[in-house]
This record gives structure tokens, sequence and C-alpha cells, in this order.
């Protein structure tokens, strides 16, 4: 009983932010909510909440894509044993994903930003298998090393007196708290290098799956991002670096996601390619339309992957879409729904994601500097839409390559929130850029622009040739190593597990080896022991130690030069 309701609950909490939000959005108003805590002669103890539009709005949408995420769990996950357990995390989830939302203070901060990276662990590792075991590990220390850096950022302000965001520009280290900020938000949005995590974390469930994509773990970093708009912009070290990762990550996940046949992985390196164009976004100054492709990106991102989820199931839960096909025939509503949640994704005419990402590429035109930059855009966006249409059509439209037997029976729980989230998905961006207080110059036509397209289509056309040539000889040889580098994200997974992890662990046969499996005294009257010996010996046995030491120094002592230099200069 309880999980039918829920659903319903969250969806009235939904409708009555949205409310909320359309009336401090007509008043022109923001409301700063201070609770203390604690307080005595030296200091205070204060949990603040911030109430604007934006903020409101988004958590609107969070809750919403939430109760249809749990509506579709019902069904999903209904043989599961430990179904009310999931359903509690998953609550635990949300919860910290508005306490980042709505929390302006730094220290604050914290409860949401490490509720999610905890929550999102256990979720990881629901299914008890050593594959899920090892994404969860990887997912959390990536997770892990952002928080040091929002902790070296947290440190930074320091002197500012108190932990409030509109004190940031109030010292000289700015600089190192824009650095730290933006470094924390791009490991928890998976951007370059730090992008292994994302595909990995697909061991969760695929209802977790549709949160995370959506609106919660991977969009945390971008809205912290957003957040923060006004430190980040006023250095220029970090919008290059925004714009560098942003551009560079969408081309490598959408390259990747051409060679990939995990159905849910394509989905995630689509996510990745989305978040890429919003980091760019944020770096040419159009956090504002880099906050409404947030907004439709979390709408059709989460109908596609509980689209994908519904055809998991109905194919006993077989994620290679090689073996899928003509579905179209077999399931006509959970067809329809993809195909919108695709549209959308690729930026189709009067789709959610159409008014968004077409004013983001047209004002990338204008802002980006040097014709490379905005034709490795270009690019990026021409392979999304080629991976997309390749997932379409092998999971609908090809001929299938297995009988699968199945009762269309037990789906129709299915429908509701395929219907919910598909007409979100197209009358959202419309209705967002009719209420969303835009700057007026952000939605007209940039004229002065037009006369370049020409060239640009040329060339672009020159380009995908060029790939598509490639694509097809590389296919006909036999590359294993390049393959394997596009499909480990540019070797990025095996950076991020077995390079850091091999030092370790032959310190530690070493230790094993001669400390556990070794005499540890001499059979004399006075028993000495021999650790000088064994010292030596793990030093001369094991050089490679060394040199971690050494380098793990050098960097150290080389970031803390430079964070002492920003700070004084």
């Amino acid at each position: 009983m309880m999980m039918n309701i829920l659903p319903m609950m969250l969806m009235s909490s939904s409708l009555l932010l949205l409310f909320l939000s359309m009336f401090i959005m007509l008043t022109n108003m923001s409301y700063i909510i201070e609770w203390e805590l604690y307080a005595n002669l030296a200091y205070s103890m204060k949990l603040d909440l911030m109430l604007e539009w934006s903020t409101i709005l988004y958590s609107s949408i969070v809750i919403f894509i939430s109760s249809m995420v749990l509506k579709f769990s019902n069904q999903y996950m209904k043989n599961d044993k430990n179904n009310l357990r999931f359903t509690y995390i998953v609550l635990l989830f949300v919860a910290s994903m508005n306490l980042l939302i709505f929390i302006p203070n730094m220290i604050c901060l914290l409860i949401g930003w490490d509720g999610l990276g905890i929550t999102s662990f256990i979720l990881v590792i629901y299914y008890n298998n050593s594959r899920s075991l090892s994404s969860g590990m990887l997912t959390i220390m990536t997770n892990r090393l952002g928080d040091t850096f929002l902790l070296m950022a947290i440190t930074a302000m320091l002197d500012n007196g108190d932990w409030l965001l509109i004190y940031t520009m109030n010292n000289k280290s700015y600089m190192l708290q824009s650095l730290g900020i933006t470094m924390a938000a791009m490991t928890k949005s998976a951007q370059l290098p730090f992008s292994s995590w994302l595909p990995a974390a697909m061991a969760a469930p695929t209802p977790v799956s549709a949160l995370v994509h959506s609106s919660t773990l991977v969009t945390a970093g971008i809205f912290i991002l957003y957040r923060f708009n006004n430190l980040i912009l006023s250095s220029m070290v970090t919008q290059k670096i925004l714009i560098i990762t942003g551009i560079s990550t969408m081309l490598m996940s959408s390259v990747t996601a051409l060679y990939e046949n995990d159905m849910k992985k394509i989905i995630a390196l689509s996510t990745l390619s989305q978040l890429g164009l919003m980091t760019m976004s944020l770096g040419l100054n159009m956090y504002k339309l880099m906050f409404f492709h947030m907004l439709t990106h979390a709408l059709f991102k989460a109908l596609l992957f509980i689209s994908a989820g519904c055809l998991i199931s109905m194919n006993n839960h077989n994620q290679d879409m090689r073996l899928y096909g003509q579905f179209h025939k077999l399931s006509p509503m959970v067809s329809t729904s993809m195909l919108i949640a695709s549209s959308a994704m690729i930026g189709m005419s009067f789709m959610a994601g159409f008014y968004s990402k077409h004013m983001i590429m047209e004002w990338s035109q204008t802002l980006l500097t040097g014709t490379m930059m905005y034709m490795f855009l270009l690019t990026a966006i021409m392979l999304t839409s080629m991976y997309t249409m390749r997932f379409i059509f092998h999971t609908l439209m090809t001929p299938s390559m297995q009988q699968s037997m199945y009762s269309h029976s037990n789906y129709n729980n299915y429908n509701y929130p395929l219907l919910m989230m598909s007409l979100t998905s197209i009358m959202t961006g419309s209705s967002i850029q009719w209420i969303m207080p835009l700057m007026p110059s952000q939605l007209s036509i940039n004229e002065n622009s037009i006369h370049h397209n020409m060239n640009y289509c040329i060339i672009l056309i020159i380009i995908m040739s060029t790939l598509w040539s490639m694509n097809y000889y590389l296919m006909s040889k036999n590359t294993i190593m390049l393959n394997k580098s596009i499909l480990s994200l540019l070797y990025t997974t095996p950076m991020s597990t077995q390079m850091l992890i091999k030092p370790y662990m032959i310190i530690s046969l070493q230790l094993y080896k001669y400390l556990d499996q070794a005499w540890l005294e001499m059979p004399t009257a006075n028993t000495k022991f021999l650790m000088n010996k064994l010292s030596i010996n793990m030093n001369m046995s094991c050089p490679q130690s060394i040199q971690m030491m050494i380098m793990s120094t050098v960097v150290s002592m080389n970031l803390t030069i430079f964070s002492l230099l920003i700070y004084k200069y």
C-alpha cells in the first residue's frame, strides 16, 4: 500500500513547489531562512536555506522524476525481496539532492554533497556481485577526490568570516575557491579526466540509473557551478578549463557511444555528452541557458532510461542491443516514448531539448574564440545524432536476433510513468522558455554570424565524411588496441583503477612476503629482530615504491607552492 501512495505524495509535493517557484518568479523575490542550531559568546552554528525560483523549480523537477521512477520501480523490482529497503535508500538519495539544492552554506552543503556520494555507493553495490562492488569502489573513490577539492575551497573561505555564498568574493583567495569548486564539480559531473566512473555506475538497478543520470548525482556538479557562477566566471582560468574539458568530454563520449553495444552504457555516455555541453555553456558565460538545458535534459533523460528499463525487463534483463529488434511492433507505447526521448536529446524541432540546445549552439558560434573549437563542438553534436540513430535502429527497427517469450499483460504499470514523462519531454522546453526570465539578448538571432554558417557546414561535411570513411576502415581492420582505447574512454578507466592500484599491490605483496610469510626473529637467547635487513630487502626488491613516493612528494610540493602563489597574488 505504501509503495503505491508514495509516488502520489511526491508528485503532489512537486506540483506545490512548481506553483511556489512561479509565485517567487513573478514577485521577483528571494528568501534566506536562517535556523540557529546552537550559539554562545564565541560562535554560533546555523543552518541556512535559500528559496529562489531556480532552486525551487529544480527541486520540483527532481521530486517529479523521483515519483515517476518509484512508480516504475514498483513493477521493475517487484520480485526483489529487498524492495522496501531499496525505496528507502532512493528516498535518502533524493533528500540529499534537495539539501544540496537549498543550502547556501558551504559547511552545511557537505551534508547533501556527502549524502549523495554515500547513497550512490550503496545503490551501485545493491546487487551482490564483484562487478557491482568494483563499480561502486570506483564511483565513491572518484567522488572522494572531488570532496577534497571542495574542502580546499572551504579552507580558502576561512578569511570571509562566514560560510554563506554571498561572501565568496570578499578576499584574495577567490581564485583558489574558484579552482576548488570547479574541480569538485568536474569530478561529480564526470568530466575529463574523471569520466570513468559514470559508465561503471550502470551496475546499479535501472531505476537508480534513471535518477542518477537525469537530475541527481551527475547534475549536482552542474548545479554547484550554476550556484557559484559569479565566482567561477570571475576567473579566466576556470572559464578556459570548463570550455576545454566540456568539448573534450563531448567528443570522447560521442565517439565511445558509436562503438558501445550495452544499452545502458550508451545512455550513460549520452548523459556524459550533455554534461559536457552544459559545462562548456557555463565557460562561455551562458549560465542561464545552461540551467535551462539542465532542466530539459533531466526530463527527457529520465524518460529514456525508463523506456530502456522497460525493454530490458521485457528482454529477460539482457542489455546487449544487438539482440533487440522489432520492438515498435511488440510494444508501441515503449517505442513511442523512446523515440520522443531520443528526439528531444538530439534537438529535434519543438521537443524539450530543441530550445535550449539550439540557443547554446547559436551563441557558441559567436562566443567561442577560434574556428576549430566550434568545429569540435559541431562534430560532437553530429556524433550525438549518429549514435542516437544507431541506438534507435538497433532496438526498434532491425530484425530481432532472438525469440523472447514474455507476456505484455504484466507491463501495463509502465504506461503511467511513460505517459507523464513523455508529455513533459514534449512540452517543457517551450513552457520554460515562455516563463523563464532569460536575457533578451539570449532569445534573439545572432544576425552577424549567419553568413558563416555555409562555411561551417561545408567543413563539417568534410569532417563527417572523413570520420565515416575511417569508421569503415577501422571496423574492417582488426584494430584491437584502438577499439580498446575507445571503449575505455581513452584509457581513463585503466588509469583510474589499475595504474593507481598496481604500486600499492606490489608493496602489499612485499609486506606479505617478507613480514607475514618470513621468520621475524632469530632463535637465540637475546631474540633479535631483523627489521633492518627486511627493510633493505623490501627497498631493493620494490624500487617502484620509492619512485611513487618521490613522485607523490614532488607533486604535493608543487601543488602547495602553486596554491601559495595564487593566495599571495
